[in-house]
C-alpha cells in the first residue's frame, strides 16, 4: 500500500466528512429513515462498504449526492501562508534557502564580508521562521486550542522574527559582524 496516499490529508478529510454524515444525529441520518441506512461506523475497513457504494440505493437520501465533499466539513488551513500562496513555490524557496547554507556558511566564515553577513542573517531568520511556523501550525490548531491562541502565536512568531533580524543587523552594522562574533565565541576557551 502506498504510504503517501494513506497519509494524505485529503484522505483523512474525506473520512471525517463521511463520519459526520453517518454518525447518529448527522446530516444524512437526520434526513433519512434510520431503518434504511446501515449501522454507522467510523472504522476504515467498514467505511467504504457501508457508505460509498450504498449511497445511490437510498432515493430518499439524496442529500449525499447534493453535497460536495468540501462543503460537509470545514477544515482549517494547513499552513498559514497557504491561503493566498503557491505551495510548490514556497516549498521550493524553503529548499533553496536550506541548501544555500551549504555554501553560505563557509563563505561567511572565510570572507567575513558585511554583505555575506546580511544574506546569512536573512537566511537564518527565514529558515527559523518557517520551521517555527510549521510547529505552530502542527501543534496550535484552532480546532484544539481555539481561534485566539493561534493568532497570538503567529503574532509572537512574527515579532520574534523581526526582532531577531533587527538584532542581527545591529550586530552586523554596529558591532564586529555576525561571523566575527561567531569566531570570537569559538575562541573563548583557546586563550588558556
Amino acid at each position: 500500500m502506498n504510504f503517501g496516499r494513506v497519509a494524505n490529508v485529503n484522505v483523512f478529510r474525506k473520512i471525517r466528512q463521511l463520519e459526520t454524515l453517518i454518525k447518529p444525529g448527522g446530516l444524512l441520518v437526520r434526513s433519512c429513515n434510520p431503518t434504511q441506512f446501515p449501522k454507522s461506523t467510523s472504522s476504515l475497513a467498514n467505511l467504504n462498504r457501508s457508505v460509498i457504494p450504498n449511497a445511490s440505493n437510498y432515493p430518499k437520501c439524496s442529500i449525499l449526492s447534493k453535497l460536495s465533499a468540501q462543503s460537509t466539513v470545514s477544515m482549517t488551513q494547513t499552513r498559514a501562508t497557504s491561503a493566498q500562496g503557491d505551495h510548490v513555490r514556497l516549498w521550493l524557496i524553503e529548499r533553496i534557502v536550506s541548501a544555500s547554507f551549504l555554501s553560505l556558511i563557509p563563505a561567511a566564515l572565510v570572507l567575513e564580508n558585511k554583505f555575506i553577513d546580511i544574506v546569512l542573517a536573512a537566511a537564518i531568520v527565514m529558515h527559523t521562521h518557517w520551521g517555527l511556523e510549521a510547529i505552530i501550525v502542527d501543534y496550535v490548531r484552532p480546532i484544539v486550542v481555539g481561534t485566539l491562541v493561534p493568532k497570538v502565536a503567529f503574532l509572537m512568531l512574527n515579532l520574534l522574527s523581526v526582532a531577531t533580524l533587527a538584532g542581527l543587523f545591529v550586530l552586523i552594522y554596529n558591532g564586529p559582524g555576525l561571523t566575527k562574533t561567531i569566531k570570537n565565541g569559538w575562541a573563548i576557551g583557546k586563550d588558556r
